[in-house]
């Protein structure tokens, strides 16, 4: 066990690594990125689509009763907490400007992403299998939709 954040990068790679990036003539994701590459996106219109990108949204952790030792002293701790992270989808249809087939393609992507996710255990020390705790359309414009699948797991920290 560790006291380090929770670390995304497991969860980039297991999209990266699984057969998502093949679901589809129009469903490949193009890009797959973290917190920085979802800031760096200005406008909707100027995401690659279709994308994915993973977010470390919170950690928080459960309070253990106070332990004793010695004044200066460091004393071993465990405590456990929830991750949430988000799984931020963006896509776009240049076919249909009204929006109207852009729900196919989501199906496609959420229904490949929540696969690879639901039930997987990331390779972190104590983790515990990841649930899907909600979904929600975070913004759509013309034809270019982001949707965000918010996710969760169990963790433990030790010192």
């Amino acid at each position: 066990m560790s006291t380090a954040p929770f670390d995304v990068n497991v969860v980039v790679e297991r999209l990266r690594e699984s057969e998502l990036q093949d679901v589809g003539p129009d469903s490949r994701l193009r890009e797959i990125g973290m917190a920085a590459d979802y800031a760096a996106v200005k406008n909707l219109r100027d995401f690659v689509t279709p994308s994915a990108f993973v977010l470390l949204a919170r950690e928080q952790f459960d309070p253990q009763p106070p332990s004793f030792g010695l004044p200066g002293q460091q004393v071993t701790s465990v405590q456990s907490g929830t991750v949430t992270i988000g799984v931020v989808i963006a896509a776009r249809n240049y076919r249909e400007q009204g929006g109207a087939q852009l729900s196919g393609e989501f199906e496609l992507l959420l229904g490949s992403v929540r696969a690879r996710l639901l039930g997987w255990v990331p390779p972190i020390a104590g983790a515990r299998p990841l649930q899907l705790r909600q979904g929600e359309l975070l913004q759509y414009d013309n034809a270019t939709a982001l949707w965000c699948d918010v996710w969760s797991t169990t963790i433990h920290l030790s010192a």
